[in-house]
């Protein structure tokens, strides 16, 4: 670990060997929140294939011979509570899903800020005399909400959309593997057009974080040398520099 001006007591030692590695040793200081995220995941997406075949089954009953009997209506009755209590506790995991990845998420939020100001705290004057300020504000407010956001929603949606495809390509091979075909086919094209997409937009992503930052910097600079800048009657300057620098981001 490199020599540091300050440190602090009890600091909590990150993986900073990758953007990967880093992330799993944040979550990793709260394993519960991941566990019950996947499992309540899991249960929400099987309850809601459940509903599905509960459902197709109730049409086969009713379209059956002999439906009227006794016993017909009371194998309709058990379809339409195992629907009911199928439903209840899709809601309910979905709840469970949702609350343990927005906490998740908080908590990232909260320590990547932690580590970003203790990283600040531990440089030389010199490093902070040759950086923007407006640039690091940037990236220790709007880049820190960003990671929350990575979180919730879109850990949540990845998860859940995963297991919107195990879950039925399970109940789909349980019926006919011959079924399996268009699905498959599907998640293949599915996954290479994503990838495809993420390629595309990872660009256009790092520059619009590197131009916010930009923006902001120059936009600090200017109110904090006012002076100097009404002083010297650039007000129209420093305005298009900045609608100039908002043009771009936008």
């Amino acid at each position: 670990m490199a020599k540091r001006e300050f440190t602090v007591e009890d600091e909590y030692p990150y993986n900073h060997s990758g953007p990967v590695r880093w992330i799993i040793s944040h979550m990793r200081r709260y394993p519960l929140y991941p566990l019950v995220a996947v499992g309540a995941a899991l249960a929400n997406n099987m309850a809601y294939s459940g509903i599905a075949v509960a459902t197709g089954r109730a049409f086969d009953l009713i379209s059956s011979e002999g439906f009227q009997s006794g016993a017909g209506l009371r194998a309709l009755t058990l379809l339409a509570l195992t629907i009911a209590g199928l439903a209840i506790t899709q809601g309910l995991t979905g709840l469970t899903r949702n609350y343990s990845i927005a906490i998740l998420a908080q908590r990232m939020e909260r320590d990547a800020r932690d580590e970003l100001y203790i990283s600040l705290l531990g440089k030389s004057q010199t490093f902070h005399g040759s950086q923007r300020i407006g640039d690091i504000m940037a990236h220790a407010t709007n880049d820190m909400r960003s990671l929350n956001f990575m979180f919730s929603p879109g850990l949540m949606l990845i998860l859940d959309s995963l297991m919107a495809l195990i879950v039925p390509i399970i109940l789909i091979a349980r019926i006919d593997t011959r079924l399996l075909v268009v699905p498959l086919l599907f998640i293949v094209m599915l996954a290479i057009t994503v990838y495809d997409y993420n390629r595309r937009l990872k660009p256009v992503s790092f520059n619009l974080r590197e131009q916010f930052g930009v923006m902001n910097a120059g936009l600090a600079e200017a109110i904090s040398g006012i002076d100097v800048v009404k002083s010297n009657v650039m007000e129209g300057y420093e305005w298009r520099k900045f609608t100039g620098d908002a043009r771009r981001l936008s």
